[in-house]
């Protein structure tokens, strides 16, 4: 816990001191019912969400995004509702649009950005983050930060929530 609450201040720093954006974080959904072609979050799922948020209210976050699906508003709106932060949804499948509205439309802000298992591996790859990163199904505790987004060399650290 000592080494999270570290990484994130530390992260904290170094997206506070610039005037460019310099750190965009990354979390898939919270856990989603099982049945449907558009799944809610179960109330398991809702306590993540508000555990990210507590997690995160000291990022001093501006925005929150989120793809069109039910799960993953869901998870947004606790997060943004508990922070007091505007929400956005753009369509799951279009990552070089988000890509496009972090660059410049949110090049100064420090943003929250709730996608999929299937979009992750995309959206760090957009912000010039090319590991290989795979996450199974029923993992829902990875936070993702990507440290100058864009640049050359951007960094990516990888935090599991407690």
């Amino acid at each position: 816990m000592r080494l999270l609450l570290s990484t994130l201040f530390a992260a904290m720093v170094v997206s506070a001191t610039a005037a460019a954006q310099e750190a965009v974080y990354v979390i898939r959904h919270a856990e989603k019912e099982i049945s449907g072609e558009d799944p809610s979050i179960t109330d398991e799922g809702k306590v993540r969400a508000a555990a990210w948020a507590e997690m995160l209210q000291h990022i001093e976050l501006d925005v929150v995004f989120t793809s069109d699906a039910k799960r993953t508003q869901e998870t947004g709106n606790i997060i943004a509702n508990s922070l007091e932060l505007p929400i956005h949804a753009i369509d799951r499948w279009d990552t070089a649009g988000l890509i496009d509205l972090l660059s410049f439309d949110h090049e100064q802000d420090t943003v929250l950005v709730v996608g999929h298992a299937e979009t992750i591996p995309g959206i760090l790859a957009g912000l010039g983050v090319f590991t290989n990163i795979e996450i199974i199904q029923s993992d829902f505790a990875n936070l993702f930060i990507v440290l100058q987004p864009g640049a050359d060399d951007p960094r990516l650290i990888r935090i599991r929530m407690p």
